[in-house]
């Protein structure tokens, strides 16, 4: 039997267009504004990783270069052992956009920890969401 982890897609309908909503999350130094559960302060290490200031301590993260295909997937790397792939997409919504983020249940993630990340991650895309109108919606 193949191994699946337990998954939940958490999505936020945004009225702005796709690609000025993926300048915008392309750019790491973004992630402080809107990622309150990942991202306090951030700053550049080379070879495309980040340090993060973030409420669990200083993590790195590694983010997805640059492509059209509004894929803005990320890394958060604890230490050499403990990665979390963090797959995340901006996709077209007529004029607007759809903003979908997959969270995995990690091993020895409880059901009410996995339900907090999921809520947690929900919060910060409907600030991310508020963000962009306030910059971008005409």
């Amino acid at each position: 039997m193949i191994k699946t982890k337990n998954t939940k897609h958490i999505s936020v309908t945004i009225p702005v267009s796709q690609k000025t909503s993926y300048e915008y999350l392309s750019e790491p130094k973004n992630f402080p504004e809107w990622a309150s559960g990942l991202c306090k302060s951030i700053s550049p290490l080379g070879n495309g990783e980040w340090s993060i200031d973030s409420p669990m301590g200083k993590l790195t993260a590694k983010f997805t270069d640059k492509n059209p295909y509004g894929i803005l997937d990320h890394y958060v790397i604890f230490s050499p052992e403990n990665i979390s792939y963090n797959p995340l997409r901006i996709i077209e919504n007529e004029e607007g956009s759809e903003l979908i983020f997959t969270l995995f249940q990690t091993e020895g993630m409880t059901p009410e920890k996995f339900e907090e990340d999921s809520n947690w991650i929900k919060k910060d895309l409907e600030e991310l969401k508020g963000i962009l109108i306030k910059k971008f919606a005409r």
